[in-house]
């Protein structure tokens, strides 16, 4: 598909196959939709900001070449998500974004490099991507990353994260590290955790909607589940208090189970696949 104006004017990529869709915006390459026979299934805050170079709330944000403060830049999240990629190829179901470094991203971090974010619709809906980072300086460089997933929910009271029970945790909330004795992780209030080692396979149900979110994950060593409640969302300009019962993240990260370290010239691959179904088999 062409590239087309979206929101703020901001470029985007419109992918569709069958009765699914995606858009990805240049912006971050935020993948803002997702829709299966019409059905949205990500969240983008409606105070999202569509204006660079700051983030847009929602979707899936790229964190690289650190996860929250995992690193060593004084960014959250580093700034993948805040810098204009490249269309480096572009299909009817697939495309894939490119972003090298530059003068401002050696200023944060003195490392050469070259992303990819791969995007790719199948069938029943399937949507695949995949994060591609090359090190393309002439010394090793340290990076932790992940896929800041926003799914959206028809009340976070119905939200549950299956498929975690037993792990270790950390709490970004305190710090401290736990193990997971539920069946389910639930949203009494807020919940930040890092599950380390986390499996390939994570649910998300959501009673509300009689459905189940099946995230595959490949190459990312840990799964963060997150939702602010309402005291922290209230803080965020871009999120506010009326807003936060919509989403629940569940993210593939490369991130307390430590830092990728690649070699000059060495690559690193992870990826996800998201599927939906109305109905879960008991």
């Amino acid at each position: 598909m062409p590239v087309v104006t979206g929101e703020g004017g901001l470029p985007k990529v419109v992918l569709s196959s069958g009765g699914a869709s995606a858009e990805l915006y240049l912006h971050g390459a935020t993948l803002t939709s997702w829709k299966v026979d019409g059905e949205e299934l990500l969240f983008v805050s409606p105070k999202a900001v569509f204006a660079p170079p700051k983030a847009i709330r929602g979707g899936v944000p790229v964190c690289f070449p650190q996860f929250a403060m995992l690193g060593p830049l004084q960014a959250q999240h580093g700034f993948a998500r805040n810098m204009v990629w490249q269309v480096a190829e572009e299909g009817p179901a697939s495309c894939r974004l490119v972003l090298e470094s530059s003068e401002a991203t050696l200023a944060q971090w003195p490392h050469p490099f070259r992303l990819e974010m791969a995007v790719s619709l199948h069938a029943g809906g399937a949507l695949q991507q995949e994060l591609t980072v090359v090190n393309t300086g002439d010394q090793a460089m340290e990076f932790t990353a992940a896929l800041h997933t926003y799914f959206t929910v028809s009340d976070v009271a119905n939200a549950s994260v299956v498929g975690l029970k037993g792990l270790h945790f950390v709490d970004n909330t305190s710090g401290s590290t736990s193990s997971d004795a539920a069946d389910a992780v639930a949203f009494p209030g807020e919940v930040d955790r890092t599950y380390i080692g986390a499996p390939a396979a994570i649910k998300l149900r959501d009673s509300g909607r009689n459905s189940v979110l099946l995230l595959h994950k490949r190459g990312f060593a840990d799964a963060v589940v997150w939702n602010p409640a309402e005291a922290k969302a209230a803080s965020m300009g871009d999120l506010g208090a009326e807003h936060w019962r919509g989403f629940v993240c569940v993210e593939a990260a490369q991130a307390r189970s430590g830092a990728v370290t690649l070699a000059a010239g060495q690559s690193w691959s992870a990826g996800v696949e998201y599927e939906y179904d109305h109905l879960e088999e008991s």
